[in-house]
């Protein structure tokens, strides 16, 4: 068998549930934030396309029963996944409700976070999968024996991991795109630490105080972002995981920045998780 094909059927290997499945439980935990997200609308919706629901007209957009309507799916889906019940259909109930709360609130503000764009993605593939496999899970669960059947493909969690590193990629090569290298100048995150960092935080503190510092960890921003889709590869994975795990790290001491969950999912997948939760042999 070539490389080639070997690295193909590996793909199709399959693991228990429990590394993935902690996965889903953090998604459900998304779910549950987003469904009540305390948002309501300001500026009304962009002249430029921006998300899946740019289409709709501008009443559409604005109106609380579309949100009401989206939030809705979202509950019942994510009620409904919960219990593996209802498979896949509560999978894409949840994926839809959650991509729609999501895109109105991006349609109605200037001024956004990236915070639901991974797990959405996530939602994304797990639904694929589930899509596909969803009379081997049924059959799994109504055997009792779902947590000791091999039932999750590898190429989930590659699928996965090599999304969150293109997302890490894709944020350092547009600061470049867009800045250039004078991005890490210095004096641009001294002043967003002035402006927005918390008053109490230490490393605000250092970073008003040295241009120095503060440019070298912009450059290091840049370059670990930017090698985040290098964590495909096995041996680089805990250690690029490390270094954006410590950068969130820094952004969540220093600034109110929502990106507590893109922390999360990185660390999962990233750091040895899948190891440690899969039983030897599996």
């Amino acid at each position: 068998m070539s490389d080639s094909s070997h690295w193909l059927a590996s793909l199709a290997e399959r693991g228990p549930p429990r590394f993935n499945q902690l996965v889903v439980w953090l998604l459900l935990g998304c779910c549950a934030l987003l469904a009540f997200w305390p948002y309501e609308v300001h500026t009304g919706p962009r002249q430029a396309p921006v998300t899946l629901l740019s289409w709709l007209p501008a009443a559409a957009l604005t109106s609380k029963w579309t949100l009401l309507l989206f939030r809705a799916l979202l509950v019942i889906g994510a009620a409904l996944w919960a219990g593996n019940r209802a498979l896949p259909y509560s999978c894409w109930l949840t994926t839809v409700g959650f991509t729609g709360v999501w895109s109105l609130h991006v349609e109605n503000t200037h001024n956004t976070a990236h915070i639901y764009n991974l797990p959405n993605m996530l939602l994304v593939i797990q639904s694929l999968w589930i899509t596909a496999d969803a009379p081997r899970i049924r059959q799994a669960l109504a055997a009792g024996t779902y947590w000791q059947t091999p039932l999750v493909p590898r190429w989930v969690s590659l699928a996965s991991l090599a999304y969150i590193g293109l997302f890490h990629t894709a944020a350092g090569l547009s600061k470049l795109l867009f800045s250039g290298p004078g991005w890490a100048n210095g004096t641009s995150l001294q002043l967003w630490a002035y402006v927005f960092g918390y008053e109490w935080s230490p490393t605000r503190t250092l970073m008003i105080h040295s241009r120095t510092l503060t440019a070298g960890l912009q450059i290091a921003t840049l370059v670990v972002e930017t090698a985040g889709i290098l964590a495909i590869f096995p041996r680089l994975r805990p250690w690029i995981g490390l270094a954006l795990v410590g950068f969130y790290g820094g952004v969540l001491v220093t600034f109110p920045y929502g990106f507590a969950l893109n922390a999360v999912f990185t660390a999962v997948y990233l750091l040895p998780f899948e190891r440690w939760l899969t039983p030897r042999g599996s």
